[in-house]
């Protein structure tokens, strides 16, 4: 399997092999190991995009620009975090600033005031 890796990484799994990728190999084409997939590491990785698959069909492309399409944290960018836009999750979060209903204190006091 031929990959290219965006951020530094060792992945290891079961038996106790491993293979790394280290900070000078980061947006490298690299030959790695299938049992990789196996592992949760590289479950993570693939799934916020900061590992490619180098196919035939793309190989050209990946060895022109290996991290195209990729933030400064490695991970790949999503149509929603295009400049200037909030996600959607922040936006639709409103903060109330006053309370709901009686505090605690309020209802002591009350009580107090009533005797």
């Amino acid at each position: 399997m031929t990959i290219i890796c965006a951020v530094a990484a060792d992945f290891i799994n079961s038996d106790g092999d491993k293979f790394s990728v280290t900070g000078k190999e980061i947006g490298l084409i690299k030959e790695a190991p299938e049992w990789i997939k196996k592992t949760l590491l590289f479950k993570m990785l693939a799934n916020d995009g900061s590992i490619k698959y180098v196919t035939k069909s793309n190989k050209i492309e990946a060895e022109n620009d290996p991290l195209a399409g990729l933030n400064a944290e490695g991970k790949e960018i999503r149509p929603e975090e295009k400049k200037g836009e909030e996600p959607a999750e922040k936006s639709e979060e409103k903060v109330s600033e006053k309370p709901k209903g009686r505090t605690t204190r309020q209802k002591k006091e009350k009580k107090d005031d009533a005797e």
